[in-house]
């Protein structure tokens, strides 16, 4: 069976697991964790941040962005499918008792204009004052594209005349540092906080970070406690982050072309999809044109022995390209799917 549901189905290679058994340990909870310490340090220099701070998931570190930088009832903008205002649980109300404004995008992308246009920066009786902006990098819903650097500018600019901080869910922030060719830091910089994941393409079993400036993220570590985030020996985890960190960053180019190969490969085979679509490691497969329900296509492909997630869309099949993948099994992945979903099946 090939996999191609998620890159959270990435397993720890042997080098990530002899670099967990062997990383120094202590107690993460008074700060004598030596590889969360280090972890930590080497994150803010590769993000161009002041502060880190290592914790269980992505989710957990958006959440605790949040509770360090907006007040209850103040008002946060992102595009309207991001992961953080659909698939997070309703966190950012329920914890965090902000008030959620979707804006349209495009590819996942909204502007510095449309900010401009609905953020209420000064005190008012009737409407929430905006306190943030929501940046997702690369942006799920919208397939893993990468934001245009002039955009993410643009966004900054606009928010800085604004006073409003930004917070980049950076989950895949090292798929799009790859797909545009620049250092993380290029996207990261002007960024009041960053969330990063290590358990995607990065293939960590675990393990994410909150990253930003050290005055924002002055409460971060009492509010992780809070939340249940704390751990204690948590270098294993993090010895395994910062395995991923040297070795499998620079890889990631052969999961999106990994992704390219399998996109040409189902166009090739007469499936409807546009090879130029594809921007990191995302395939999407939209069936409305096949005569095909999500259900019995993802039936008919688990039979001939590949697996795809349903994505955002409700006629949109999806496939993720991992360090799990060689070009092989994709080649064959793409072989299995065209005859999966051909009439004939």
């Amino acid at each position: 069976m090939i996999d191609l549901r998620s890159d959270v189905m990435t397993l720890p290679t042997e080098g990530m697991l002899r670099a967990m058994t062997s990383a120094p340990l202590g107690d993460e909870q008074v700060r004598e964790d030596p590889t969360v310490l280090a972890l930590e340090d080497e994150l803010t220099g590769l993000l161009g941040q002041e502060a880190a701070l290592f914790v269980p998931s992505a989710t957990m570190a958006n959440q605790i962005a949040l509770l360090c930088q907006v007040a209850r009832g103040q008002e946060i903008v992102g595009e309207r499918h991001s992961h953080m205002f659909r698939y997070e649980a309703g966190g950012p109300a329920f914890l965090a008792g902000a008030v959620v404004t979707g804006l349209p995008g495009e590819a996942g992308v909204f502007t510095g204009d449309q900010v401009r246009e609905i953020a209420q920066v000064a005190d008012s009786e009737h409407r929430p004052r905006t306190a943030l902006a929501v940046v997702e990098d690369t942006h799920n819903v919208s397939g893993g594209r990468a934001w245009p650097l002039a955009a993410l500018d643009d966004l900054h600019d606009t928010c800085d005349e604004l006073g409003l901080a930004v917070h980049i869910d950076g989950a895949r922030l090292f798929n799009a540092a790859v797909a545009l060719d620049v250092p993380p830091d290029r996207i990261t910089a002007r960024a009041r906080t960053v969330a990063v994941c290590f358990s995607k393409g990065l293939g960590c079993p675990a393990g994410a970070a909150l990253v930003g400036r050290s005055d924002v993220l002055a409460p971060a570590r009492r509010i992780r406690q809070m939340l249940g985030g704390s751990l204690r020996q948590a270098g294993v985890l993090a010895g395994a982050a910062r395995y991923a960190l040297q070795h499998n960053v620079a890889r990631l180019a052969d999961d999106h072309a990994n992704a390219r190969v399998l996109a040409t490969l189902l166009a090739e085979g007469g499936l409807p999809i546009d090879p130029a679509s594809v921007g990191t490691n995302f395939v999407f497969l939209d069936l409305a044109s096949l005569g095909l329900d999500r259900e019995e296509a993802r039936d008919r492909l688990r039979s001939h022995g590949v697996l795809w997630s349903n994505a955002h869309h409700p006629t949109v099949l999806r496939a993720v390209t991992h360090l799990g993948h060689s070009e092989a099994d994709l080649r064959t992945a793409a072989a299995r799917t065209v005859e999966a979903l051909s009439k004939e099946s």
